[in-house]
Parts: structure tokens; sequence; C-alpha cells
């Protein structure tokens, strides 16, 4: 994925490679990218067939390296990061995950960003473990509820019929990128490649819980109930023309966590760190310095 961390115009100083690493997270070997120094940022990817954390934000690295100790983590079950059983609900299991991998590398807090699947489960370690989490950023997230947009969305449908029928194909995974990005002249074939290349790796596949019509157990928790319980400041970023989870889930994230502002781009889907790098970083660094000069 080091084509990605090149969108930003030049060459990066960290790469896919370069960054890897493994942690022990309370038994469960976590696949990490750690690049940088100073205030820790703890990134976690969306669950949709074929994502992973560099996938997800090795874009954005170089430039957030330059700021903060960044560490893209790969979800359990997803990337290069065992696949577990998992005991109880999934966000918290995945929580529990990181609060032992911040253990792990001596970690004290973090801010922490997640995106998608990863923001329910950001958002869960912000309510289960405040004191690990410095301020929160949710970028497309999952976890709250839509006001006004249908469910299952149209992008939810797609996702959730990735694995059936005839099965994953490049031509899918294209579907379901061209879905996800407003503008589809940054979709690639190397980009399609890799995602599905991700999206059917054998020991991945049976336990991938997303991309089927029926999501594989444990279920998800109903995170919204428990939105008034989160402490951190927190920032919500949104793309207008999401169609997987709908602005109006920002609007009620917006209506039920404390100490929270919501920023919305026209004319971006589900994938705003990707489609707006430069953007999405600027924005990002300027919420989390803001919170260090308070």
């Amino acid at each position: 994925m080091e084509g990605l961390a090149r969108k930003e115009g030049s060459q990066p100083r960290f790469t896919e490679e370069s960054t890897s690493r493994f942690v022990d997270a309370g038994g469960v070997r976590v696949h990490v990218h750690d690049a940088g120094s100073g205030p820790v940022l703890l990134c976690i990817h969306g669950g949709a067939p074929g994502a992973y954390g560099w996938g997800n934000f090795g874009a954005n690295v170089p430039g957030l390296a330059e700021h903060f100790r960044v560490l893209v983590v790969d979800l359990p079950g997803y990337g290069r990061s065992d696949v577990p059983d998992i005991r109880g609900g999934r966000y918290g299991f995945h929580a529990q995950v990181f609060a032992d991998l911040l253990a792990a590398l001596g970690i004290e807090s973090a801010h922490v960003l997640g995106m998608a699947t990863g923001g329910a489960v950001a958002m869960m370690l912000a309510i289960e473990h405040p004191g690990l989490v410095d301020d929160l950023v949710l970028v497309s997230s999952a976890g709250g509820l839509p006001l006004f947009t249908p469910m299952p969305s149209e992008g939810q449908k797609l996702i959730q019929s990735y694995y059936g029928g005839e099965g994953p194909s490049p031509a899918r995974m294209r579907a379901y990128l061209e879905m996800m990005m407003y503008d589809t002249t940054s979709i690639t074939d190397e980009l399609v490649e890799e995602r599905y290349a991700a999206s059917i790796r054998p020991e991945l596949t049976a336990a991938a819980p997303e991309g089927r019509p029926e999501p594989s157990s444990p279920k998800t928790e109903q995170v919204w109930r428990e939105l008034d319980r989160i402490k951190a400041r927190t920032l919500v970023v949104w793309g207008r023309d999401n169609r997987v989870q709908g602005y109006d889930n920002a609007l009620f994230l917006l209506n039920r966590i404390p100490d929270v502002q919501v920023h919305l781009y026209g004319r971006t889907g589900l994938w705003v760190p990707f489609e707006r790098v430069r953007e999405f970083n600027t924005l990002l660094v300027g919420f989390l310095g803001g919170a260090s000069a308070r």
C-alpha cells in the first residue's frame, strides 16, 4: 500500500513495511504500524471487506507522523492481526484488546481516531476505559443511529452481499470502492487489487464479520445508548455523500456526545482520510493541537 502513502505528493518517510511490528495485547497478537514521535495517536480502521489499518490510513501517516507517534492497528480478524474467538460484544472485545495494547507499549493514554467500525470501537474504548482516551476523532462512524437514512443503506446492502452468490471478485471490490468514494478517479487497479487480495486471505475469510447478509456472531453492542458517557473531547468528521453511513448519523452523535463538534465535507464519501488527505490531516492536527494548548 505504499502507493497510498504517496498520495500526499512526495516520497514517504514512513512506509508500510518500515513501520510494521507486532504486539501481544492480552494474548492477542496485533499488527501495528508505528511511526513518528510525540503524543500518541491510535488509529482504528473500518471493518468492510478488504479493510486493514494501512489500507485505511496509509495515505495519512507521513503527514500525521510529523506531529504524533502514530499507531495504526489492524483490528483482530483483519489484516495481519490474529483471528481470535471473540467473547461478548465485538466492539467491547476490540476495545479491551486496544486497552491491552496500550498497556503493553507502556502508553498511559492516547488520542484515538476511529473510522466506520473502528469509530464504534473507539467510542467503546472511551466509554469503558475513559482514562485511556485523551481526545476522540470519529470518521463515518458506526455505533450511532440514522435520523433519516433508510436502513440498511445502499452501501450496507452492497457490503452485506460481498461474500454471497458467486463470492468475492475484483469487480465486486471495484463496485464497493466506487460506492464508497465520491471521486472515483482515485480508484486505481492497484487499489482494487490490494483491497480484493486482503478480502480473500483464507485465514480471514471465514471469520470476517462484515460482508454477509447476516453478520457473524458475536453481535455488536448498541453503543448509541451510552454515548452520553463519553468524557473525551470529540471531533466527528463526515462526508455529505457517504452512501454507507449517512451524515444524519453525525447529527445524532452531535446531539448525544457531551463535548463534541462536527465537520462535514461536501463532495466526499465515507473514506474522508483518503479522499481529503491534506485537509483531513490539517483538521486533525488543529483539533488535537488545540487540546494540548489548553
